[in-house]
């Protein structure tokens, strides 16, 4: 596959340099205002008379002067629309080059001031807090009154067809395997971390949330379940701009953020960066009844109540720069980021043995406390070069990134009988973990746009990621702690994997056409020092997809997609660390665990752009599911970890739209319906099942008054299976109000999250000869007031900000639910 995409490149360059013997085509003129000045850098764009696509567009000069060249294989009509912030466009008359190749001067060309200054206005487009696009749901973070003050975590709970199990752990209808971003980029962090760290992430910082069903061949292959890109804040105003802000919360516990976001841009160079910190506590009950058997015969059970508490602050820097050369065809950029996340959770488990009689027979109790520190920073260098005048593209990013964590861990365990004597010592168990994660990547891309209707895609991208995660237990129920082998670790990752990509666009009056190949090879090696015991997986995949939409109208089109992709075990779900809840309890990673493969089938409607309908089949091999069940040989023990069932089978439905229901009251509905259906083995338990599921969601946005809006949005989910679970139903109501001041540059929002405290897990786990019943209370009701207020300069810019290359590498670290 790297010498098929090889010769590729080499074909496209040798393609870019024959191109130079064609005849070009050349228009010429100067933009003046009405003075006769020059207007320097305004935009020049190339427009096909039939159909107004755009063929090509450049920058004018200092003096004003442009020169548009393009090579056309059809000719035609043409006209030319020129733009600049503050002046009205202007469009000219249409040309036509069909009898000659002489270039067209059109001479000066005047353009008009608006009749308003633009420094003493904000022109803001209204967007829906959730809207469809062709190929994703867009969360419009800004529109929402009721996501002040929240965190990205929350936000997620009422994201189109995306669940949380009581794990905290995602999935989108109904699949597991999401690939989380940020701003392409995904969170490093894994399990209850990625959890943890969503809800450190204040809303603020956000500006949407993008959720991508099935995405191409430039696309990583993992995530069978899609892609949820969360997109921060980015300013492209010309002059230096910002914004501050802060909120407040408060639910059984205080919230509480405040943040600062600067930019200044001209005509070649950006600076950016923001500064945001934030402390959240929170609380989580887990209620817990886990009954045991033995053919048959139930042995015991225990009877659980767990109240955990965890604070945590979280400051995040980001910087940096992007800077376009004179000759306005190569951008270069990078940016600096940088978070700390300190978490101190501490809880109580309260437990009442019971014996095969349901009767109690003595208790225990376990306080913990942990301290955890997360640092970590990134940098990525990354560069844009327009190598030819029809529109062939190179760019480039190189990443490093490491990521650090340092946890403390404390457990005391109290035993008890029917009395509340000591039934026997109190066992102290410590400890200490200490981990590194270092991912280095290199991306390369490149375009070449081969007509006015095709263009080609081609990529390659290497990275190699290393892991070191040190766990050491002691026992320190006595005066000397003494070292616990049988729960210690020290486990060492590395891994490597090459992908190279061929992508194919065309469009056609009413088809257009999209097809891809990817290819990824992989090598990891995993090393569990304290046994010795080593493991090493090489292999090499492809990765088909296929793209088609036909427009019947201009209101109405239809579009099917099939692509194969795979999801890799994450680095959590393969470390083999022990992490407790209690002496009965604990989570731990398989080193066995394969990849799970996917096909997905897509078939989707659009009507009026603003109703959307689509049918969704996946088929799903090896499927990595998490699951809860005892541990053999050992007496009442439960562990969580993931292993792969044979085949997972997922059947979906999806519709949503706009509706106004009055004139000021405008509602975005989103229905999801799905059949998953889980096949394999666990526990000595054959799984044979699936049900159907109902996802709904209902945004209501409703104008009071000019600066006064209120929010509404309902969600509610039915009874799901999951694997060897069984989840109930669930639903939420939240609330708020918005009003804006200083000419709607100051903006306060008052909301209420999950008003009636319904929005939460409770579920059923069933096999031979284990049973558990869990119900998760978290603190989902919290009212917040948050303010914020933006200054500085509003001419709009247009340069674009890059995320970098490690996202696959990154999610995965990210994205480990155990």
């Amino acid at each position: 596959m790297i010498r098929v995409m090889l010769m590729a490149w080499l074909w496209l360059c040798l393609d870019s340099y024959e191109s130079t013997a064609k005849p070009l085509y050349t228009i010429i003129g100067k933009i003046t205002g009405i003075d006769k000045q020059s207007i320097p850098y305004a935009w020049v764009g190339l427009y096909a008379v039939k159909d107004s696509s755009l063929i090509k567009v450049t920058a004018c000069d200092e003096q004003g002067v442009f020169n548009l060249e393009f090579e056309t294989l059809n000719p035609e009509a043409y006209y030319i629309k020129v733009s600049m912030t503050f002046y009205e466009n202007y469009y000219s008359n249409a040309f036509s080059f069909i009898n000659s190749t002489e270039p067209i001067d059109l001479g000066s060309i005047q353009m008009y001031e608006r009749n308003q200054s633009m420094n003493e206005i904000t022109v803001t487009a209204s967007k829906p807090f959730i809207e469809r696009k062709s190929d994703r749901y867009v969360m419009n973070v800004e529109s929402s009154i009721t996501a002040a003050g929240s965190s990205a975590f929350e936000l997620l709970e009422k994201a189109p067809g995306v669940t949380l199990n009581y794990l905290d752990a995602l999935s989108m209808k109904g699949k597991s395997g999401v690939q989380v971003l940020i701003d392409g980029k995904p969170i490093v962090l894994s399990g209850s971390e990625l959890a943890n760290y969503l809800k450190a992430l204040p809303s603020n910082m956000l500006d949407r949330i993008e959720i991508i069903s099935n995405p191409p061949a430039k696309y990583e292959a993992a995530g069978n379940a899609g892609i949820i890109d969360i997109r921060l804040k980015k300013n492209q105003a010309f002059g230096t701009n910002g914004s501050v802000n802060a909120n407040y919360g408060q639910g059984v516990y205080s919230k509480s953020g405040i943040g600062l976001n600067l930019n200044h841009r001209n005509k070649r160079f950006n600076w950016f960066g923001n500064s945001n910190y934030s402390y959240r506590k929170g609380l989580n009950k887990l209620i817990l009844y886990r009954e045991f058997f033995e053919n048959g015969q139930r042995t015991g059970a225990y009877d659980q109540y767990n109240y955990l508490v965890f604070p945590f602050h979280f400051a995040s820097l980001r910087m940096g720069t992007d800077y376009t050369l004179p000759n306005n065809k190569t951008t270069l950029g990078f940016i600096i980021n940088s978070s700390l996340n300190r978490f101190k959770p501490h809880g109580q488990n309260n437990s009442i043995v019971e014996n095969e009689q349901s009767l109690p027979e003595s208790s225990f109790s376990t306080s913990n406390q942990s301290k955890d520190v997360w640092p970590s920073y990134s940098f990525n260098i990354n560069g844009k070069h327009v190598m030819d005048s029809s529109g062939m593209e190179l760019s480039f990013d190189l990443d490093y990134a490491q990521f650090k964590n340092t946890t403390e861990q404390n457990f005391l365990t109290k035993y008890f009988d029917l009395n509340q004597h000591v039934l026997k010592p109190d066992y102290y168990l410590y400890g200490d973990l200490k981990g590194n994660l270092d991912i280095k990547s290199i991306k390369i891309d490149l375009s070449k746009k081969i007509s006015n209707n095709r263009q080609f895609e081609s990529g390659l991208k290497s990275s190699v990621v290393s892991a070191d995660n040190n766990l050491a237990f002691f026992d320190k129920s006595n005066a000397q702690p003494v070292y616990d082998s049988s729960k210690s670790n020290h486990f060492l990752y590395k891994e490597q994997i090459h992908a190279a990509y061929l992508n194919y666009k065309q469009d056609w009056t009413h088809l257009s056409l999209q097809a891809g190949l990817r290819s990824e090879f992989t090598k990891a090696n995993g090393n569990q020092l304290v046994n010795n015991f080593t493991f090493e997986k090489n292999y090499v995949n492809l990765f088909p997809s296929v793209f088609l939409n036909y427009k019947f109208t201009p209101n109405y089109d239809m579009g099917i997609n099939l692509s194969r992709r795979l999801d890799r075990p994450n680095y959590q779900q393969l470390n083999p660390f022990k992490f407790f809840l209690d002496p009965s309890t604990y989570r731990e990673g398989n080193p066995f665990l394969n990849p799970q493969y996917s096909w997905i089938f897509e078939w989707n409607h659009t009507l009026n752009k603003n109703y959307a309908f689509s049918i969704s089949y996946t088929q799903t091999l090896d499927n990595i599911t998490e699951v809860i069940g005892p541990v053999e040989g050992l007496d009442r023990v439960t562990v969580q970890t993931h292993e792969n069932l044979t085949q997972f089978e997922n059947l979906s439905v999806s519709a949503n739209g706009t509706i106004d229901i009055l004139k000021n009251w405008s509602s975005v509905i989103n229905v999801s319906s799905w059949i998953g259906k889980y096949t394999g083995t666990f526990a000595n338990t054959l799984l044979q099942d699936g049900n159907l599921v109902v996802n709904l969601s209902c945004n209501n946005t409703i104008k009071l008054s000019k600066n006064w809006n209120s929010e509404i949005n309902f969600s509610y989910q039915s009874p799901e299976v999951y694997g060897f679970m069984k989840v109930y139903s669930m639903w939420g109501l939240s609330v708020g109000i918005q009003k804006q001041f200083l000419n709607k540059k100051l903006n306060a929002k008052l909301s209420v999250s999950d008003l009636f405290w319904t929005n939460l897990p409770e579920a059923d786990i069933n096999y031979r000869d284990y049973y558990e019943h869990f119900d998760v209370k978290r603190e989902t009701r919290v009212a917040s007031l948050s303010l914020s207020y933006r200054f500085g300069s509003l001419k709009l810019g247009n340069a674009p900000r890059k995320a970098g290359g490690v996202e696959e590498e990154k999610r995965r670290a990210s994205n480990g639910q155990g």
